[in-house]
């Protein structure tokens, strides 16, 4: 399975991104896992089996489920579990979606 983390500038993103990947290992997944920032979705997008979106681009949600494969799941993360670095919580809806 194959994650794009989309996020504003990719600092805290590409943690949050090694986290998934740590709990993903724990759970016997093989998942890869990636963050790119908003300005550069449009180039891995067609690569994802599931898109997460930070809290931080809330406001641009919508913009990037129009260029997500119509059978991409798009999915926002909390601002609970992104502040918390919740990584199993967000893995877990994740792969519910798919």
């Amino acid at each position: 399975m194959k994650i794009l983390l989309c996020c504003l500038a990719g600092v805290t993103s590409n943690m949050f991104a090694a986290k998934l990947k740590d709990e993903a290992a724990k759970k016997g997944l093989d998942v890869v896992v990636w963050a790119s920032a908003n300005t550069a979705i449009e180039y891995s997008i067609d690569q994802a089996d599931i898109v997460l979106v930070t809290p931080q681009l809330r406001s641009e949600l919508h913009k990037i489920e129009d260029l997500a494969p119509s059978e991409v799941p798009v999915l926002l993360i909390s601002d609970e579990e992104f502040t918390t670095f919740d990584a199993s919580g967000v893995l877990e809806e994740a792969l519910k979606l798919k």
